[in-house]
């Protein structure tokens, strides 16, 4: 059944997903190409998200950026999420405990999404922030929030695109990491995700065993490596256990 309205909001939507770190600002012209809609119709939907504040234009009045009302949203979101909250003071023990940064993450259709984040002693940055996207299949976390979900094998059909040479590009050898996963509890990514850079995950439980999440452990490969990746993974196996609890997971 389609509702009055619906393929409008449907519209809204995708014009404010087309805004991304890689296309942060679109002129008309552009956005309505980029989204084969008619040029007056992705006018009228500019102006409607521009009035309500989603949308603001530059000095010249050519450009569109996200505006005010969507970092507002974005907050509330964020503030509504337990798992969150739950999460934070491990990652922070984490990042205390391995002087590396500690991720939590969340799976959002085929990609990881980074809902939180602590900084280790290390000031050496990777690329990454709260609200980073990840290639699911090339994070760690993103591989064990495959692995523990209810269906792995509706996963057949993910697009497996190389990120770095050393990514999983095939759907054979990606069904075996998941059954490694599985097995052992942790997940780990050597240079799949950044050329220089490794991380162990583990999944978060809730009461009904689902992995409502994945906290994360990584840093440089000289440190985060075959000789380190044990210990850290029992570390983010303890941390994940504990939050997991905490959801009411046994």
């Amino acid at each position: 059944m389609t509702y009055p309205g619906a393929n409008a909001v449907y519209r809204a939507l995708t014009v404010l997903k087309a805004f991304a770190d890689d296309n942060p600002a679109w002129t008309l012209t552009g956005l309505a190409n980029h989204l084969r809609l008619a040029k007056p119709t992705a006018h009228r939907l500019l102006g409607v998200l521009e009035r309500e504040g989603f949308l603001v234009r530059d000095a010249g009045g050519t450009l569109y950026r996200l505006g005010p009302e969507m970092i507002v949203l974005g907050a509330r979101a964020l503030r509504s999420v337990d798992v969150r909250a739950l999460a934070h003071v491990e990652l922070q023990f984490l990042a205390r405990a391995t002087g590396e940064q500690a991720d939590l993450e969340v799976l959002v259709d085929n990609k990881v999404l980074i809902l939180d984040q602590a900084r280790g002693i290390d000031r050496l940055r990777f690329d990454g922030e709260v609200g980073t996207l990840w290639p699911a299949h090339a994070s760690g976390a993103g591989k064990v929030l495959l692995a523990f979900s209810e269906d792995p094998s509706r996963w057949r059909t993910l697009p497996l695109e190389p990120v770095t040479p050393h990514t999983i590009v095939r759907w054979e050898a990606l069904s075996q990491a998941l059954d490694a996963i599985r097995r052992r509890g942790y997940g780990t990514n050597v240079e799949e995700l950044q050329l220089g850079y490794a991380a162990v995950a583990a999944p978060l439980r809730d009461g009904e065993g689902r992995a409502a999440a994945a906290i994360s452990v990584g840093g440089p490969v000289h440190r985060v490596n075959e000789e380190t990746m044990p210990a850290l993974a029992e570390m983010v196996c303890q941390a994940a256990a504990r939050i997991s609890l905490r959801l009411g997971w046994s």
